[in-house]
C-alpha cells in the first residue's frame, strides 16, 4: 500500500533576498456556488442593462411625468443596481483574485489583485503574529495598536502556521515584540 503524498499549500512563498512575497488564492476550495451566482448577475445585470436603454428611449417619446416621480424611480434603480454590482465585483474578487503580501524589514504590505487597494503596516508596530483556526481555514492574524489585522482567509491551519514561522524566523526581530507572538507560549 502507497503512502499518500503530502500536499503542496494553496499560497506561493517567493524569496525577494531582504523582502519575502507571498501570493494566496483568494478562491475557496468549492468555487461551484460562487461562479453560478456569479454567471447568474452577470445574466441580470446585462438583461437590465439592455431593459435599461430601452426604457431611456421609450421615455423620450413619452409625456414627461412629474419630475419627482421619475427622480425617485431613478435613484431606486440606481441603488439596486449599486448593490448588485458591488456584489459582482466582489464575487469576482473571491473567484479571480489573490492576496499579495509583502514582509521587508521595515513594512508588511497586504494588497488584494485585482480589485483592491494597498494596506501598509510599520514592521515595529506589529505584534502577537499567529493563526487563528476557523473550521477548516486558517486565518493569519496580528495585533496593529489598538485593531486586529486578517488575511490569508483561504488556507489550511497548517499552511498558514507554515507562513507564520516563517514570518517570525525571517522578521521576528523587527516586530514590536521582538519574536511577533510565539508557538513556545502557546499562542493559537
Amino acid at each position: 500500500m502507497a503512502f499518500v503524498g503530502p500536499t503542496k499549500g494553496r499560497a506561493k512563498i517567493i524569496d525577494l533576498g531582504d523582502k519575502v512575497r507571498i501570493e494566496i488564492p483568494t478562491r475557496p476550495k468549492n468555487f461551484v456556488g460562487l461562479l453560478v451566482v456569479l454567471v447568474v448577475l452577470t445574466g441580470w445585470l446585462l438583461g437590465w442593462a439592455v431593459e435599461g436603454i430601452s426604457a431611456l428611449r421609450e421615455l423620450n417619446s413619452l409625456p414627461r411625468p412629474e419630475p419627482q416621480v421619475l427622480l425617485f424611480g431613478w435613484l431606486v434603480v440606481c441603488g439596486v443596481f449599486a448593490f448588485v454590482g458591488y456584489l459582482w465585483l466582489w464575487l469576482l474578487q473571491r473567484l479571480v483574485g489573490r492576496e499579495v503580501i509583502t514582509v521587508s524589514p521595515v513594512s508588511l504590505d497586504i494588497v488584494t489583485h485585482p480589485i483592491g487597494r494597498l494596506r501598509r503596516y510599520r514592521l515595529t508596530e506589529i505584534s502577537d503574529l499567529r493563526v487563528l483556526e476557523e473550521g477548516r481555514e486558517g486565518v493569519i492574524t496580528f495585533d496593529y495598536g489598538a485593531s486586529t489585522v486578517r488575511f490569508g482567509l483561504t488556507i489550511d491551519p497548517a499552511e498558514a502556521w507554515q507562513i507564520v514561522t516563517l514570518l517570525r524566523e525571517r522578521f521576528g526581530q523587527y516586530m514590536a515584540d521582538g519574536k511577533a507572538g510565539g508557538m513556545e507560549d502557546g499562542v493559537c
